[in-house]
């Protein structure tokens, strides 16, 4: 890789389409420079009950595939990665869907299971002063939730058809919500003193909710909240705490996944990560490219 060549990251999700564009600044740095979120929830098609990404969305869909595109090649992206989450996973016309982003943008979307999901947060740092063996990270998406966590001896690696547009649309299940119990159950809950959530969905509940300086929030604190929610509308949310209408209606569900994971983790709080997807993407691009010393730094503004 030369200095300053660059490589994009697509995620698209279940509730909206995330980009992250990075640099290469040195032998074994990349420095993300450039974010872009579009607002495309794939979920309310894929969670419906015909499970059908609808042609108009698959409209708007393509037209954001295009302008990314265009991003990219601005840019002179030599590589980009994309790849689909659960709604992909879910929609029942997932593959034409893909076909038809390739054909007219020229974008191959991988299609990951839950466990592929959940395997790149393996990639995910903690802060210095969190012990890795007693973290466990956690990603709440649109349609799912993903767990990493690994110690000397086991990997935990675990995904869940849970996410917070699944939930808002009630196209969530009372075996769902069983199932997220028995696979914290797996875990030694003595040994975790951390939930490391990564994404908007984790950074929103730590800032809003957290207690004292917002580093963290523990499961009094999303009580609370849940509370104190009650009545609120969305708009006012949004208004409240500058967060765009797509993201404020999906915050109650969010805190109720969230308490649901800290409810069976006594001693552990949420902290937040800058990561995201897409970071694990590159990262494991970066594995089975022979630069597994590169390193990552997230310094440019999230959308």
């Amino acid at each position: 890789m030369k200095n300053n060549q660059r490589i994009v990251s697509i995620d698209c999700g279940s509730n909206s389409i995330k980009y992250r564009q990075y640099r290469w600044q040195k032998s074994n740095i990349l420095v993300l420079e450039d974010t872009k979120r579009l607002k495309i929830r794939l979920g309310s098609g894929a969670f419906s009950r015909d499970g059908l990404i609808a042609n108009d969305v698959l409209s708007t869909i393509v037209g954001g595939f295009k302008k990314l595109s265009k991003r990219a090649r601005s840019n002179s992206a030599s590589i980009v990665r994309a790849v689909g989450t659960s709604a992909l996973r879910s929609a029942g016309n997932a593959k034409e869907v893909c076909e038809i982003i390739r054909r007219d943008t020229g974008i191959e979307i991988t299609v990951l299971s839950g466990n592929e999901e959940a395997r790149l947060l393996q990639y995910v740092r903690p802060k210095k002063n969190f012990k890795k063996k007693k973290c466990l990270v956690v990603d709440i998406g649109g349609g799912s939730t993903e767990f990493y966590h690994a110690d000397a001896d086991n990997e935990f690696i675990r995904s869940v058809d849970l996410g917070a547009v699944r939930v808002m649309e009630n196209r969530d299940k009372a075996s769902d919500w069983s199932c997220l119990k028995s696979m914290l159950a797996e875990l030694n809950h003595d040994s975790i003193e951390t939930v490391l959530g990564v994404g908007a969905n984790a950074r929103i509940a730590v800032r809003i909710f957290g207690a004292g300086n917002a580093s963290s929030a523990s499961l009094a604190d999303l009580k609370n909240a849940e509370a104190n929610l009650a009545g609120v509308s969305v708009e006012e949310l949004s208004g409240a705490f500058s967060l765009s209408i797509d993201r404020a209606e999906l915050v109650p569900h969010v805190i109720k996944i969230w308490m649901a994971i800290l409810d069976r983790l006594p001693l552990a709080n949420l902290h937040a990560s800058k990561w995201n997807l897409c970071d694990g993407v590159i990262q494991q691009w970066l594995m089975d490219n022979n630069f597994p010393t590169c390193q990552i730094l997230l310094d440019a503004p999230m959308e």
